[in-house]
């Protein structure tokens, strides 16, 4: 696959699903119940997840990967939204708005997404 030709769809696709992320967790802090908002943004960061892993961006996949597993129990009930959660996932979104950035200027910079990682699997 010539990854070039799909890099402008990437970028402004990603940047769209990372709006309605911002949004649906603003939301979320003041409704932490609202299921409806829960499936936005899963939807957005399932999204993310899926063009990231075909662009070949295995760290953007990876965090939306966790960020999903968190997402899902919450959607389940499994789990109940918490300050601490949504800080966690506010910042999950600020990673990967970084990592969206930096693919759109061909940096390499390196993020450590573990700590993030490890924040959400608790």
């Amino acid at each position: 696959m010539e990854i070039n030709q799909y890099m402008g769809m990437f970028l402004e696709e990603s940047r769209e699903h990372l709006q309605t992320l911002n949004r649906c967790l603003l939301d979320l802090e003041n409704d932490s119940r609202n299921l409806s908002l829960l499936d936005e943004i899963f939807r957005s960061a399932h999204t993310i997840k899926g063009m990231s892993a075909t662009m070949g961006f295995t760290t953007i996949a990876e965090l939306t990967h966790e960020m999903e597993n968190v997402l899902d129990l919450l959607r389940k009930g499994q789990l109940k939204s918490t300050p601490t959660i949504i800080d966690t996932l506010f910042k999950c979104l600020d990673t990967l708005e970084q990592q969206v950035e930096s693919v759109a200027s061909n940096s390499q910079a390196v993020v450590d997404i573990k700590p993030l990682v490890a924040a959400l699997v608790k």
